[in-house]
């Protein structure tokens, strides 16, 4: 059984498998700064759900969004919110044992086909008006 406050984390934040991925990402190295486009060939994962996921963990209050002088792409680095320290280090810790880390999976991947309908879907990808 998945702890209550982790569960509490997995529906308001981390409701997708590139959530979970860049939150381990972040977790690992919590001084990272990087750019959507680093972190989509970090993770090798699209560019849209990468961008996306970011701006969704930022929302959160699970990143922190600035911009990068001269260029004005925007970078993401991890700063969680303070409610949210004890329940990424409990999800991390279960994510270490592999019978957790299947129920934690198992749980993101129902979340993750209501995730679309969670949220207001104010964001727009950049790339929509491109044809």
């Amino acid at each position: 059984m998945i702890d209550p406050t982790v569960q509490y984390l997995l529906e308001q934040a981390i409701d997708t498998p590139t959530k979970l991925q860049l939150l381990l990402i972040f977790f690992e190295d919590p001084r990272l700064e990087v750019t959507p486009d680093k972190m989509a060939e970090r993770c090798c994962r699209d560019i849209w759900s990468v961008m996306q996921a970011l701006h969704e963990l930022a929302e959160d209050g699970i990143l922190h969004v600035g911009t990068c002088i001269g260029m004005g792409d925007p970078f993401y680095s991890y700063v969680p919110r303070r409610e949210y320290l004890e329940p990424i280090r409990q999800l991390m810790h279960g994510y270490d044992d592999p019978l957790e880390r299947d129920r934690i999976q198992r749980t993101i991947r129902d979340l993750a086909s209501y995730a679309p309908f969670r949220r207001d879907r104010t964001w727009e990808s950049p790339f929509a008006s491109v044809s």
